[in-house]
């Protein structure tokens, strides 16, 4: 395990208590950072601070050091850093990569200051007082919390916008879908190196309207689990079967997620206006009996969503693909979909123009802004099957 405590000044005094009761080894930057100083001759401090910050001369050594803590000798390692850029976060992740470790962070926040702490997408981050900070009872805590690495995750894609594929052979990667050299922008699994994605072969193609027509009616279920009734001729095994001799099995994970890939019926991520961040694409098999609560209708969802892992966002695939505008014979005017509210009149309406049903106002809704109709999505989309 790697972990990386950062913040303020204060923030050694957490490492220092974390290393001496998990026994690992402690990096701290305000030690380095000094001797790093020192060290280097007065005429190469200008050649330094164009070409690298201390910083980056510190995760060097970091990386060097962890090369022997951490994968030769398979020892835990804690590093102590204000982590003041945050494509930091993004060497610390290819690290722990690198060591196939787990990667923790702990955050160190005074209480009045909460409210300022970093997002790190696809990475457990757990906050501290250093002043109430007491190492047996965070370490208690947190035990049931840190999740292991294991071969069969969701494989959670991350965009990396300046780096290329981290793998531990170093060998030039394909994209998972279309078979071309990995360049620029890519998506990545943050478990292994095995689902590689271009930035363009990951993410929806702008059009909803395309992905409507490319997906099968079952994928889209909301109340029922989806039966993962899909064309034959584009059921594909995932890699551990096909080792195995195994047919496509519904049971497993990677053949769902392999089986998706080859017949495009899903995006891997999108980008929703529902949401600031990217989603992710799950497809659970039935027998996990995996639910959710939909941000969108509020409903129950199993087996299918898409999903902001630092958010605890999840929306139906049918909810993601809900027309941004619809009509409907209960009303003469378009109308469109809102998913929040950003005047107070939409809140006033307590209950749906079109059933006359209590409306929960976190719910998206359809809205006709002439006559002031508000109207569950629910029924709105009954009308556009019938």
């Amino acid at each position: 395990m790697i972990i990386a405590v950062i913040g303020p000044s204060s923030r050694g005094a957490v490492a220092c208590e974390l290393a001496k009761h998990l026994k690992f080894h402690l990096i701290d930057q305000d030690d380095i950072i000094p001797t790093l100083k020192h060290s280097l001759p007065s005429s190469s401090a200008a050649a330094v601070a164009e070409s690298e910050t201390l910083n980056d001369l510190f995760f060097k050594l970091v990386i060097q050091i962890a090369t022997t803590q951490v994968i030769k000798l398979n020892q835990g390692l804690i590093i102590s850093t204000m982590l003041s850029h945050r494509s930091l976060i993004d060497k610390l992740k290819k690290l722990a990569d690198t060591a196939a470790a787990r990667l923790v962070i702990v955050q160190c926040i005074q209480a009045q200051d909460a409210s300022d702490g970093y997002r790190f997408e696809g990475v457990q981050k757990f906050t501290v007082d250093p002043k109430r900070f007491v190492a047996n009872n965070f370490l208690a805590e947190i035990s049931g919390k840190v999740a292991k690495r294991n071969s069969t995750h969701l494989h959670a894609l991350s965009l990396y916008n300046n780096y290329k594929p981290f793998t531990e052979s170093g060998k030039d990667l394909h994209c998972k879908r279309c078979q071309e050299l990995i360049s620029g922008p890519m998506y990545q699994c943050m478990e292994c190196n095995k689902y590689i994605f271009h930035k363009s072969c990951a993410e929806d193609p702008g059009d909803l309207k395309l992905i409507r027509q490319s997906c099968p009616k079952n994928l889209r279920a909301s109340k029922e689990p989806p039966g993962y009734e899909l064309p034959p001729e584009k059921l594909k095994r995932c890699e551990t079967c096909e080792l195995n001799n195994k047919d496509f099995c519904v049971s497993c994970r990677d053949c769902i997620f392999e089986t998706n890939m080859e017949g495009k019926f899903l995006p891997l991520i999108i980008n929703h206006g529902s949401h600031s961040h990217p989603l992710n694409l799950i497809m659970m098999p039935p027998s996990y009996d995996y639910k959710f609560g939909c941000c969108g209708c509020g409903e129950l969802g199993k087996s299918i969503s898409y999903r902001c892992y630092d958010c605890n966002f999840n929306l139906h695939v049918g909810c993601v693909l809900l027309e941004h505008t619809a009509t409907s014979i209960r009303h003469s005017h378009n109308l469109t979909l809102v998913y929040d509210s950003l005047e107070d009149t939409y809140w006033d309406k307590n209950s749906c123009d079109f059933c006359n049903n209590e409306r929960k106002p976190e719910q998206w809704f359809y809205y006709c802004s002439t006559c002031e109709i508000v109207a569950h999505i629910g029924c709105c989309a009954v009308d556009q099957s019938q």
